[in-house]
């Protein structure tokens, strides 16, 4: 029984007195109450894992540190609140996540805004909320924002691409050779626009960013770019350029095995020792630190529910579908992620027979578990899919016109709905007929 293990056992899992799944105390059966699948955050572990960033950062590092929880893992207004109760940054990425951040009273100083192809509206509305940086992505994109620079002075810093390997999905790999963020440290082209953000006397500039990928589990991929980072730091300093802060990006990976909460306590000490040594040996000055977790803080805490349909046996393999799929869950046909899963009403019962999960869209590629040991199953069970927290409600999408599910935050044996379902009517809302 999965939820007997001490690893889920932190994760907020339990076993009910009635033998379902329970999360801080709440029977999860009784969260699914048709054939639509529903999405549920456990609130106490976000919190948590936030928490332990921002303690784990203080303590290992010197200067200043500030945590951006990156949105796009999963964003909606109660999360953004959330954020902004914890006192984390936000860092967005597009004009609607920005929008989301203020409706939810995230202050300005406290969002963070990225993106590779910011258009003049998103860039206006960066410097109309004054918040804490923009970081900019190309030169083009500076030649744009300051076109609509007036008498407030934004703050920018600069993504660069520190051209490191990372032991990842090639599609989440993103401070690689030929990738489309950022500008390569050994461009001449980056250099001047360096010197060009320093001198400006229409920015303030903080500093410069990375991003090595997503899903990382190795350590040492944020050590050879700290490295290539802090070499470049020490040929500016000779230049007499000064960088205030050093954005480290996000990325830390998750695991169906590890505790995240260990991992952020580890991956927070070696990226600061790793940092200090490298800027003692260039003999350069501590810059201020931020980080942009966001995998890592809400991946675990959540799970998808679903109601399991019709089952069939077909050429060995048994198909177990459940209402719901790559709508709700891209990522395998993506990334082909792995996901790990349990059947919620009948928690006594043993793994006796393997499976094959698949959705209900149209598409051989809706997959959510290639081959699992489950009891023997039954249509109407409850199928509760595990590590859904990231990355599942931000990319769902109505493909076949299925509604994208409603979300639930858990508490100490309370619950409450956050996000509803979507309903039928409003698939059609936005459509216009003669």
């Amino acid at each position: 029984m999965v939820v007997r293990s001490a690893f889920y056992a932190d994760l907020g899992f339990s076993v009910h007195k009635n033998k379902n799944l329970a999360l801080n105390g709440t029977d999860l059966t009784t969260l699914i109450q048709n054939d639509r699948p529903v999405y549920v955050m456990n609130e106490l572990l976000i919190r948590q894992h936030l928490q332990t960033y921002s303690r784990a950062f203080q303590q290992y590092y010197p200067k200043s540190t500030s945590i951006f929880y990156a949105s796009k893992a999963f964003l909606n207004l109660s999360m953004a609140n959330l954020i902004k109760q914890e006192d984390i940054g936000l860092d967005v990425c597009s004009e609607g996540e920005l929008f989301i951040a203020q409706k939810a009273g995230v202050p300005s100083y406290n969002v963070l805004m990225h993106g590779n192809n910011k258009n003049k509206a998103e860039l206006q509305a960066a410097l109309d909320a004054e918040i804490y940086a923009i970081v900019l992505d190309s030169v083009s994109e500076f030649d744009m924002l300051e076109s609509l620079l007036t008498t407030n002075k934004p703050s920018v810093m600069l993504r660069v691409n520190p051209t490191v390997p990372v032991d990842t999905h090639p599609a989440m790999a993103t401070g690689v050779h030929l990738s489309k963020f950022g500008l390569p440290l050994d461009d001449r082209q980056t250099l001047d626009l360096i010197v060009r953000l320093s001198k400006h006397p229409g920015v303030i500039f903080k500093g410069l960013h990375f991003h090595i990928g997503s899903q990382v589990l190795d350590f040492q991929g944020y050590s050879d770019a700290i490295d290539s980072v802090i070499h470049y730091l020490a040929a500016l300093k000779d230049l007499g350029i000064h960088i205030d802060t050093l954005d480290l990006g996000g990325g830390l990976g998750v695991s169906e095995h590890e505790s995240t909460v260990k991992t952020i306590e580890s991956f927070a000490k070696h990226v600061c020792m790793r940092l200090m040594q490298r800027c003692q040996y260039h003999h350069i000055s501590l810059p201020k630190l931020a980080i942009e977790p966001g995998r890592s803080i809400v991946s675990q805490a959540g799970c998808t529910l679903y109601r399991v349909g019709h089952i069939k046996e077909a050429e060995g393999i048994t198909f177990l579908a459940v209402h719901g799929g790559m709508t709700d869950n891209p990522r395998v046909a993506l990334y082909q992620a792995k996901y790990y899963a349990c059947i919620a009403n009948r928690m006594d019962e043993a793994p006796v027979k393997q499976y094959k999960v698949v959705g209900n869209c149209c598409e051989n590629g809706d997959v959510l578990i290639e081959d699992i040991l489950l009891p023997e199953c039954k249509t109407g069970d409850v199928l509760v899919v595990f590590n859904t927290g990231a990355y599942n409600h931000s990319m769902a999408s109505q493909y076949n016109k299925h509604p994208i599910p409603g979300i639930i935050f858990v508490k100490e044996h309370t619950y409450a709905w956050v996000t509803k379902p979507q309903s039928l009517e409003e698939l059609v809302q936005r459509d216009i007929t003669d």
